[in-house]
């Protein structure tokens, strides 16, 4: 099942853009090429935002990132060893995060991301597009043909996770994430997720019964667990993935990524502009720019900060 990227995750950056195998990891190596500083850093093209406590992050291409300490009105481009693009960011609490991209990168800060350290390339430089910690110590990282990798010690060292099996092993895994009970989700390619209920020894399929990408997912404030598509589709589970409700927008644009608002519903994000509000409906607004949209998130004064092709900006209040 050999696929080009463009056919899926990387397409998704472009437009928005049970055993464990211990493998070898290779350290950070003096090839690395710093991001290069740039007076318009937060108009570099995004593929994610990430809360820090009450700071707000971006990243995304060129090794960019840059840090909001006003809720989204002023931003100051970050210190990165690496010039890849990088995909996804975690943090633990406000001071101690990671980060991953491609070419097998991951970074680690300890500052609340003004500055960061190669913490590790991983063996066969895989494209990583999504990172989680469930403590200081446990994280875990997936991203493109069947990426999968577990660590115990804070990211120092990683063992490869099997997730899927047989056609489904070199499936594009695009966003890992957890519910609050520590169930760990898999939004993938071809309509299914994977869930782990033991920390990622062991993944159980789910078919959502519909076709195509899923880019991201969330719990949402009720326990429920969504998932995001292609063709505009949100799927909404109440019993942790064994069946599901599928939202179909008539915009059939991709939806890339999602907060919960205020009042406890959903504002989601995609591609072409679009951006959904609501719960079991939603209703579409197309904005004026059509920018392809990657993430979004709230801030803590209650702002909406959007992240894509144009960089970030800060929208108005989410009620």
């Amino acid at each position: 099942m050999k696929r080009s990227l463009a056919g899926a995750c990387c397409t998704l950056i472009a437009s928005c853009m049970a055993a464990t195998l211990s493998v070898p990891v290779l350290a950070a190596g003096p090839a690395a090429v710093p991001a290069m500083k740039a007076r318009l850093a937060a108009k570099v093209p995004m593929t994610g935002l990430v809360r820090a406590g009450d700071a707000l992050l971006a990243l995304g291409d060129y090794g960019t990132v840059v840090r909001s300490i006003d809720h989204g009105r002023s931003w100051q481009q970050a210190v990165v060893p690496v010039n890849t693009l990088l995909t996804s960011a975690h943090f633990i609490d406000s001071q101690r995060g990671w980060a991953v991209g491609h070419g097998g990168t991951v970074l680690a800060t300890t500052d609340g991301g003004l500055n960061w350290v190669l913490q590790q390339i991983l063996e066969d430089k895989p494209v990583l597009l999504s990172v989680y910690f469930a403590s200081a110590d446990v994280g875990y990282a997936v991203g493109a043909y069947g990426s999968a990798w577990r660590t115990g010690d804070g990211g120092r060292s990683w063992s490869a996770m099997t997730v899927g099996e047989g056609d489904d092993a070199d499936m594009h895994l695009n966003q890992l994430f957890a519910t609050r009970d520590g169930t760990l989700f898999i939004a993938a390619e071809m309509g299914l997720a994977f869930r782990s209920e033991d920390g990622g020894t062991r993944w159980q399929r789910l078919e959502t019964g519909v076709s195509g990408s899923l880019w991201s997912g969330l719990e949402g404030a009720g326990g429920e667990v969504v998932l995001l598509g292609m063709s505009g589709r949100v799927l909404v589970s109440q019993d942790r993935g064994d069946s599901w409700q599928v939202h179909e927008d008539a915009s059939g644009q991709s939806l890339t990524g999602a907060v919960q608002a205020a009042d406890g519903s959903l504002l989601v994000v995609g591609a072409g502009g679009l951006v959904l509000r609501g719960r079991e409906r939603f209703t579409a607004e197309i904005r004026a720019d059509r920018q392809n949209l990657a993430a979004v998130q709230r801030t803590a004064d209650g702002a909406v900060v959007v992240a894509g092709q144009l960089g970030v900006e800060r929208l108005t209040t989410d009620r």
